[in-house]
């Protein structure tokens, strides 16, 4: 399927209450990082016996200067995948997360040493092969087949085999939006 990809003009996105959903996303102001990633559309993959996979050249190009720099591979903590982030923006993410937490708590403690386990870093090809360990393919569920969808900042990888289980109708989507909506009205 083809995708579009958009560059916003360095708009600092904190939620997407225009539309009535309100959402935690990550802010990484252009002088960061000299402009702002959003990753959009669906691609399909495959995975070779080694583990590697080829990031779409859409996205790779969405990158810019950042595909030299590592990405860090999530275990998606609500459903079976992987999620992908461009480095900069998982170091707002892991300060964030960090800044609410009392090293000195046992149960913060917990909660780190968990946020720490279900993540890791991997470089990209300069072809935009990427190297996704066994235990990350094993937690999603990845042999052959992959579909990589563009989720703003980031980039979900799943199983062919989930891409349906995992979607939602357009008549789902727009009744849980308008539920949103009138939650915050």
């Amino acid at each position: 399927m083809a995708a579009n990809v958009l560059i916003s003009s360095g708009i600092e996105w904190n939620n997407l209450s225009y539309f009535g959903i309100n959402s935690y996303f990550y802010t990484i102001k252009k002088a960061e990082i000299g402009f702002m990633i959003e990753f959009a559309g669906t691609y399909s993959a495959t995975i070779d016996d080694k583990g590697r996979i080829v990031l779409p050249a859409s996205f790779k190009k969405e990158l810019g200067d950042l595909a030299t720099e590592p990405l860090v591979v999530e275990k998606n903590l609500h459903q079976n995948c992987l999620d992908i982030h461009p480095e900069k923006f998982w170091r707002k993410r892991v300060e964030d997360f960090k800044s609410v937490l009392d090293p000195f708590d046992e149960e913060d403690d917990a909660l780190l040493q968990f946020f720490y386990q279900n993540f890791t870093k991997v470089t990209m090809a300069p072809n935009g092969r990427l190297n996704i360990p066994d235990a990350y393919l094993e937690y999603a569920n990845l042999e052959k087949g992959a579909e990589f969808i563009g989720m703003g900042e980031s980039i979900r990888l799943l199983s062919t085999s989930k891409t349906g289980e995992m979607g939602m109708s357009k008549a789902e989507f727009l009744q849980k939006l308008k539920e949103k909506r009138q939650k915050k009205v």
